[in-house]
């Protein structure tokens, strides 16, 4: 078998043989060593992509009862005789080519998280090929005093109390999550990541009297889900999601990276 464009792969099975052609092709040369040649059998049309075709191919009415010459200088006795057909079929699931596994890669990505005017660093390191895993931790690198469970709401009420107390002025934020997901590329260079894991963010307010509560309506602690893109470059990857803790904090998040 031979085409212009060239044979990617061929199969012997049982009763026939399967050709891998690149797209496009639009004429075969099949050689038999006692058939003959049938030289440059033009398609009805170009073959498509992940298609399968069967090409039926009968044997001469007659065959001569001489030996037949080599192949290559073998004329076809009745060339009117061969019965070719061929037909679009669907290709059976187990019969597709395999995808061809991507070069596994590990990412090192530092982020950054931005909720109004307060930031928090982080780094997310991934394995993956078409799919892939990866882990992300997020921290502002504070930490707020104890408050020995005492807490006000965001209008400084305490729980069963109807006047606040006085407050200096002073706040104290902090704030940590650790989460792990998957990144699937979807198209091209273009993937999608989402992950979930657990986050506390902790803001307390400080009274005249120099105790700490913490404020329970702007603190959220438990689960945390992230989601977003992520587009590859060559060795760079850049990446744009939203984080949640409690589903009360949100904060943007936004990555820089490198595939190793």
């Amino acid at each position: 078998f031979s085409t212009p464009l060239g044979i990617v792969k061929r199969k012997n099975d049982v009763g026939e043989t399967w050709i891998y052609v690149p797209r496009g092709t639009t004429q075969i040369t099949i050689k038999h060593p006692q058939w003959g040649v049938l030289r440059d059998y033009r398609f009805p049309s170009p073959l498509e992509s992940r298609l399968t075709y069967e090409l039926v191919l009968s044997a001469p009415v007659a065959m001569p009862r001489r030996r037949v010459p080599p192949m290559e200088n073998t004329a076809v006795s009745y060339p009117r005789t061969y019965e070719l057909t061929m037909q679009q079929l669907p290709v059976p699931a187990w019969r597709r080519p395999r995808r061809p596994k991507e070069k596994a890669a590990w990412l090192i990505m530092p982020s950054i998280g931005l909720h109004r005017e307060e930031a928090t660093g982080g780094i997310r390191l991934a394995w993956m090929r078409r799919h892939g895993i990866y882990l992300h931790a997020l921290s502002d690198f504070r930490t707020t005093p104890g408050t020995n469970g005492q807490e006000c709401d965001k209008n400084g009420l305490l729980p069963g109390s109807a006047l606040p107390p006085y407050y200096s002025g002073r706040s104290e934020k902090s704030y940590y999550a650790l989460t792990a997901g998957g990144i699937h590329r979807i198209v091209g260079n273009f993937c999608l990541y989402e992950g979930i894991g657990y986050g506390t963010r902790t803001v307390v307010w400080q009274t005249d009297e120099g105790t700490y509560l913490r404020n329970s309506d702007y603190s959220s602690q438990g689960l945390t889900a992230e989601a977003g893109v992520m587009l590859r470059l060559r060795r760079f990857a850049f990446s744009a999601g939203v984080l949640t803790t409690g589903g009360k904090y949100w904060m943007m998040n936004l990555g820089l990276g490198i595939r190793l």
